[in-house]
């Protein structure tokens, strides 16, 4: 027997190469409508924006870091006609038996965001404070850490600094820092104190007060 062998007429190719092609333009069709969507998706036809605002308050702000120095009780060696005391870290007492607590001096940090200008002052003068035969209530301000008060050198915006001078006690005319800096590697100072203690002084608890202020520097 001979295989069977399957005719198929011309007619019917003819049919199924139609199918086939307009199956293929529908599937063009399909995804060019689908890449439009998605281009006109990506090529910004529509956009929208968004805002977000707040505003930094500014702060001059300065804060005593250490607020007290205390060298207790004590007296002038005999036959000494005065002792000295300051507030170094070494040789803080001559002539005399006092006993410093504390020694660094006061401290002051700008802890607010702007530069500062630093006003200090006392309440007494050496005479009103120690009393006796020339007594001495001196100050001297420098950087605990480097640039923290920047002066210009014997000017009006500041006294110079490592260099004592008499405590002042009128408010608002001593500034002992023009510019005193808020950055955190620069923004801490120290006041260290210099006292000639007569051994004619008055006697009792001797003290004063220390009034910080600062405003914005120029």
């Amino acid at each position: 027997m001979f295989p069977e062998v399957l005719v198929v007429s011309s007619k019917l190719i003819t049919i199924l190469a139609v199918i086939v092609v307009v199956i293929s333009v529908f599937s063009i069709g399909v995804f060019y409508l689908s890449a439009k969507s998605l281009f006109s998706t990506l090529s910004g036809y529509a956009t929208s924006t968004g805002t977000a605002n707040l505003s930094v308050e500014s702060s001059v702000t300065i804060n005593f870091t250490t607020n007290q120095i205390n060298w207790g009780s004590g007296r002038v060696n005999a036959g000494s006609p005065s002792a000295g005391l300051n507030t170094f870290e070494l040789a803080n007492v001559t002539n005399g038996n006092w006993t410093l607590q504390n020694a660094g001096g006061l401290r002051i940090q700008n802890i607010g965001n702007l530069n500062a200008t630093l006003n200090l002052s006392g309440t007494k003068t050496a005479a009103q404070m120690i009393g006796g035969t020339s007594p001495t209530y001196s100050w001297n301000i420098s950087n605990v850490e480097p640039s923290s008060c920047l002066n210009y050198t014997g000017g009006a915006l500041g006294l110079d600094l490592n260099t004592f001078h008499d405590v002042n006690i009128t408010v608002g005319t001593s500034f002992v820092c023009g510019r005193f800096q808020f950055i955190d590697s620069a923004d801490t100072i120290r006041i260290d104190f210099n006292l000639t203690i007569p051994s004619d002084s008055m006697t009792g608890a001797l003290g004063d007060v220390i009034t910080a202020t600062a405003f914005a520097a120029p």
